[in-house]
């Protein structure tokens, strides 16, 4: 066997113990990503993939860049605005908020709940947007005697539908800006998406 083959078969068995590790939650998800990184890191240390320069393409240096991407920076701290509104009971206003001027209705609470989700997730991440309302709607679903699974799928179509309307709303907008930029284009603006 060729070093090409070898690198690709232990990429796939890397993929493969990764995602049973991920669902199994035999090690936490911290420690199994950290672990994948680790061992791609040394996979293409002992094994690298040569350029026509020579030069190891998949070298330290290019598998941690991704880290320093801008869009990713963003999509962390949004997570981190997400979780501490989360902890420090910001969202149970929010629900009750929901609530009282819906007075009551259930069509009217989720009517008001993702039209809320639309509007913020223009201006924040979706992840994150999402990870502040499924609570909240888990609230007004039991407060209104509903299963709170019929309001995550709404939830989520609300929080894309608003993210794909301007640049910071979803990643992937935020990754293929940064994209262009390194192709040397002009990225896109903030409202690009929903006003051409």
């Amino acid at each position: 066997m060729d070093l090409g083959t070898i690198q690709m078969i232990a990429v796939f068995a890397l993929i493969v113990i990764s995602l049973v590790l991920y669902a199994s939650d035999a090690a936490p998800l911290e420690v199994t990503s950290l672990g994948v990184l680790c061992a791609l890191l040394i996979l293409f240390q002992l094994a690298p993939v040569a350029g026509t320069d020579g030069d190891n393409r998949l070298g330290a240096a290019r598998l941690l860049s991704g880290f320093a991407n801008p869009a990713l920076i963003a999509v962390l701290a949004l997570l981190v605005i997400g979780d501490a509104l989360e902890r420090t009971g910001a969202l149970d206003r929010g629900a009750a908020l929901l609530l009282h001027v819906g007075r009551g209705s259930a069509h009217g609470v989720v009517f008001l709940s993702l039209g809320a989700v639309l509007l913020i997730s223009a201006v924040m991440n979706n992840i994150p947007v999402v990870v502040i309302f499924i609570p909240i709607m888990q609230a007004v679903a039991t407060r209104l005697n509903r299963a709170p699974s019929r309001l995550m799928m709404p939830l989520s179509f609300a929080a894309m539908l608003g993210g794909m309307t301007t640049l910071i709303g979803s990643s992937t907008n935020l990754l293929v800006s940064s994209a262009l930029v390194d192709m040397g284009e002009r990225p896109f603006g903030f409202f690009d998406f929903t006003i051409p």
